[in-house]
């Protein structure tokens, strides 16, 4: 069974994340961040767990960034966090997690 996270969040000083619902365990399949304000907002995305252990970082991206096919297993709740925008913007946020 596939679960998604799905949010809106607004960056404010560049920062903003969301939390998904702790899941016993599954595979996280996609993530997609887009901005929904304007497609020439820059920002960085990274993924980190219910340690703070940083699991994935997406480094700087344009507008939107879409991984599919991700493959990275996952137990417990995780944020998703957005630093670094470049303009204070709205941000459309899916994590797809295929729960085991």
């Amino acid at each position: 069974m596939i679960y998604f996270h799905r949010a809106t969040i607004t960056t404010a000083g560049g920062t903003s994340n969301t939390l998904t619902l702790g899941i016993t365990h599954g595979t996280c399949e996609q993530v997609l961040v887009r901005a929904l304000t304007s497609a020439a907002t820059i920002f960085s995305a990274n993924l980190t767990d219910s340690n703070s252990l940083r699991v994935y970082d997406w480094g700087f991206h344009e507008g939107e960034v879409n991984t599919v096919d991700l493959g990275l297993p996952v137990t417990g709740a995780y944020t998703l966090n957005i630093t670094n925008a470049s303009a204070t913007d709205t941000f459309a946020i899916l994590v797809g997690i295929d729960e085991d």
